[in-house]
């Protein structure tokens, strides 16, 4: 049994009044859970699923009433329930995530003009490395566009030697239910969708 431990001086609990309800509290929810009992056992497994939500609701209630008077009487709650309220705060912010997903399919027109800025981006904005570590040799186009995008971020329209064969963006609001992107995922590709919602902007370049 887990209690929650509070501050609140103790003269403030364990009145008459607090003694009072947590003996009636108790009362209703034995009477509760034996008639929860009972009409658990007697069902088969044929009845509406609505008759079994009812009777977890109906104990349930009581259960936190129980509770609630129980801190009242001791300043300590024997049973930590979930906060409802919680969950309505985290479905709130989730109303807020909005999520931006792009692509843009480029040509490489000249390459050696597109390594030299890549090699020469490096340079400038070196990745942190563990100990030891040598950086990563800019030798292709993919390299290169990432050593540039790291210093100067999103250059799809300024990159050295490269033409923009298409490129489009959207900005989609998620909707329930909404699996955030895992930037750890072993196959990131796989994350670079865009999550069922509402899109409400989106950009193309052609």
């Amino acid at each position: 049994m887990t209690e929650m431990d509070i501050a609140a001086p103790t003269e403030q609990f364990f009145s008459a009044e607090t003694r009072e309800a947590l003996a009636e509290a108790s009362r209703r929810l034995a009477e509760r859970l034996q008639a929860h009992t009972e009409a658990l056992l007697a069902m088969t497994g044929d009845e509406e699923q609505a008759a079994l939500y009812e009777q977890n609701a109906a104990l349930e209630e009581l259960v936190e009433g129980w509770n609630d008077a129980v801190f009242e009487h001791t300043g300590t709650a024997p049973l930590l329930l979930e906060d409802t309220a919680d969950d309505e705060d985290d479905e709130i912010e989730q109303d807020h995530v909005i999520s931006v997903v792009s692509r843009f399919d480029l040509r490489v027109a000249d390459l050696d003009a597109l390594i030299e800025a890549g090699r020469a981006a490096q340079q400038r904005h070196p990745a942190e490395l563990d100990d030891g570590a040598e950086p990563e040799p800019v030798e292709s186009a993919e390299q290169a566009i990432y050593e540039i995008s790291r210093e100067v971020g999103e250059a799809w329209f300024e990159l050295p030697g490269i033409e923009m064969v298409a490129g489009a963006r959207a900005y989609v609001v998620p909707e329930p239910p909404f699996e955030p992107l895992d930037a750890d995922a072993e196959d990131v590709v796989t994350e670079l969708i865009a999550p069922n919602g509402t899109a409400t902007h989106a950009e193309t370049w052609a």
